[in-house]
């Protein structure tokens, strides 16, 4: 009917139907027969196409409604259009509960869909939306929205303080259970990765509690993630009693929810204590016997790698880290590429009109109704769409390292002002500022263990690092603008060295492509100036003399000696201001201005003393004993019913 009306009656009754359709939608997206969800998605795309009058807001809501339910069916990306419809209905009939909400959704979509930049911004344009509504439940969504987005971006301690803040000031009101429950699996994760594991464990224990005994699947599987991160956590501290309790408890939600996802991940777990404390040569063939079958679960995938890695470590075979750790990188990598696709594939559906005339929308709405797609055709996106999705994941590819996420102005500006010097001509020297801003995209990825390992690298550890320049030029290859092939080029070349030591391709002297050689030296003034995991920042004067005594091995001499000249005359001129010339490029960026703006929401939050913060590790009496004994009687199995509702 929605579909006659807009075809057949140029929109009348369209408004009446929209109110009748909202009244049926939860029970069609919660129905276990996946044509009854397919029916509302179609309704859905059909609304998104056409002119929706007086309830602006129930279209707002049934757009959302269905958007979000494409993220349990792992769905999410084709989401973001209808989010973004939705976006532009709230804004032009100036709802601003349906805005906040549309921008809470299109951050969840944009985050699990591998675009944490663009979730960062959109939970940040929630928060202060909510915050003018006195809304605390869009307070709390957005606070949690931003912990996921941090905590994906690596940057774990800006994840770990939202998510205390969120269990802080709502972990107590039952109404906020969920999204606490999720800001505290984001710290847990984060805590995980900087090896925090007895914060962790506390969280993960106070996860755990709130949970209690499971009543449904849902809430077993829910309840057997917290578990894993405690395992986790476990073995980290080297608690044995404590892990061995955990893998307990995670073996009894398995069976008590047998799925493909629950046995898997109890399978996992028992792998990971056998390599704390069992067998090694069990752990390897059962983590090998594992592989093919975790290939279908991305995360699942990469734990079953990253516990690879680690039993080959603890056996001293360094052959094997290396061959794990490399397929490690490789499924980060498809992974970054998979990404990246679907979000140029999004530039191109963006970029047609989204309120289009009557003859296209009968058009768009006959291929949806054939095939349940947008129509999808050639168009041609403008260049700085596509500039400014590649800075965001540059950015972000940076932030592990660069917190401020300005590394990658200052590069692309140093390189500016060498091409400068060197004499090439205005529009080359801006080509190569924005292409060296792109520099270090691959980065994307390489795994956070390395990125932020305070030590020396093995070389097995190198090795893997090294690809992050084939990673970058694979990343922008993808994008069909020519005016990308030169960050293309930087990304491959800009860790060639002039005596052809370099990587990967080892070329020699001009063999490096012009563009690679001028960032190369840009590159690696900014990073010796700044601090990294692995060193402290060193001062102008010393950055400058390791770049001439690198001349002519990792640099050509010619653009040594213009790159001495240029940067002493900045430094003159600037003095201790160079930093923010350098930097002033990055205002353009809006992920920039977002990490700026998180960061003074971070300065103005409520600071946990120290006092509290003991108070949240101190030991408190464990229940789970009690809780594995009731769990048998009081949970029965439940059986996965064959629909998409329990495919998780």
């Amino acid at each position: 009917m929605i579909d006659s009306s807009v075809m057949d009656l140029d929109g009348h009754g369209l408004d009446d139907l929209v109110i009748e359709l909202n009244g049926k939608l939860e029970s069609l997206l919660r129905s276990s027969n996946h044509e009854h969800f397919q029916l509302a998605l179609k309704a859905a795309r059909i609304i998104a196409f056409s002119r929706v009058s007086k309830p602006a807001g129930v279209a707002v809501k049934i757009l959302l409604d269905v958007a979000f339910a494409l993220t349990p069916r792992g769905r999410s990306h084709e989401g973001l259009s209808l989010v973004e419809r939705a976006l532009d209905l709230a804004a032009e009939q100036n709802l601003q509960p349906e805005l906040r909400r549309a921008y809470s959704v299109y951050a969840a979509l944009s985050i699990d869909s591998g675009f944490p930049a663009k979730g960062t911004e959109c939970a940040l344009r929630a928060l202060e939306i909510a915050k003018k509504l006195s809304d605390d439940n869009g307070i709390v969504s957005a606070y949690t929205n931003l912990a996921g987005a941090l905590c994906m971006m690596g940057m774990y301690r800006e994840c770990i303080e939202v998510a205390l803040r969120v269990d802080s000031v709502y972990g107590q009101d039952i109404r906020f259970r969920v999204q606490v429950g999720a800001a505290r699996a984001n710290m847990v994760n984060a805590c995980i990765a900087l090896q925090q594991y007895e914060l962790g464990a506390a969280t993960a224990k106070s996860s755990v509690e709130s949970l209690g005994v499971p009543k449904s699947g849902n809430e077993i599987f829910i309840r057997l993630v917290c578990e894993t991160n405690w395992l986790k956590c476990a073995l980290g501290l080297k608690d044995g009693d404590s892990a061995k309790l955990r893998l307990s408890m995670v073996q009894r939600l398995a069976k008590a929810f047998k799925t493909p996802r629950t046995e898997l991940n109890q399978e996992l777990a028992e792998a990971a204590y056998e390599i704390f404390d069992g067998d090694l040569t069990i752990a390897v063939a059962t983590l090998l016997k594992l592989l093919e079958t975790s290939k279908a679960l991305p995360t699942l995938y990469r734990d079953n790698l990253t516990l690879l890695v680690r039993a080959y470590e603890k056996a001293h075979d360094h052959t094997g880290v290396l061959i794990y750790l490399g397929k490690l990188v490789e499924f980060l990598a498809k992974s970054q590429v998979d990404s990246v696709k679907r979000s140029l594939d999004a530039l191109k559906v963006k970029v047609q009109t989204p309120m289009p005339g009557k003859d296209d929308v009968q058009d768009l709405i006959a291929a949806i109704q054939r095939d349940g797609q947008l129509p999808r055709q050639e168009v041609e996106v403008p260049e700085p769409m596509y500039r400014d999705a590649f800075e965001r994941l540059a950015v972000t590819a940076e932030l592990r390292e660069d917190t401020w996420g300005k590394h990658a102005y200052r590069v692309g500006r140093l390189a500016y002002l060498l091409a400068e010097e060197l004499g090439y001509g205005h529009r080359f020297c801006e080509e190569i500022e924005l292409a060296a801003r792109l520099h270090d995209i691959g980065k994307l990825g390489i795994p956070d263990g390395l990125l932020l390992k305070p030590g020396k690298l093995t070389s097995a550890e190198f090795e893997i690092i090294k690809r992050h320049t084939e990673i970058g030029a694979q990343l922008l290859s993808l994008c069909p603008n020519p005016a990308f092939r030169m960050a293309e080029t930087i990304a491959l070349g800009h860790h060639e060295r002039w005596d052809g030591t370099g990587y990967p391709a080892a070329q020699k002297g001009e063999e490096i492509p012009l563009a690679a050689r001028i960032a190369a030296v840009a590159d690696v003034y900014d990073a010796l100036t700044h601090v990294r995991a692995y060193k402290h920042a060193w001062k102008h004067a010393e950055a400058v003399a390791e770049i001439q005594r690198c001349s002519g091995t990792h640099f050509e001499p010619r653009i040594v000696d213009a790159f001495v000249t240029m940067i002493d005359r900045v430094k003159h001129k600037y003095g201790r201001k160079m930093e923010n010339y350098l930097a002033a490029p990055s205002a353009v960026s809006t992920l920039v201005q977002a990490r700026r703006e998180m960061q003074d929401m971070l300065d103005a939050m409520y600071r946990i003393d120290d006092e509290v913060r003991a108070k949240a590790l101190e030991a408190r009496e464990d229940p789970e004993r009690e809780i594995a004994q009731k769990l048998a009687i009081e949970v029965e199995p439940i059986k996965p019913r064959n629909d998409p509702e329990s495919a998780a």
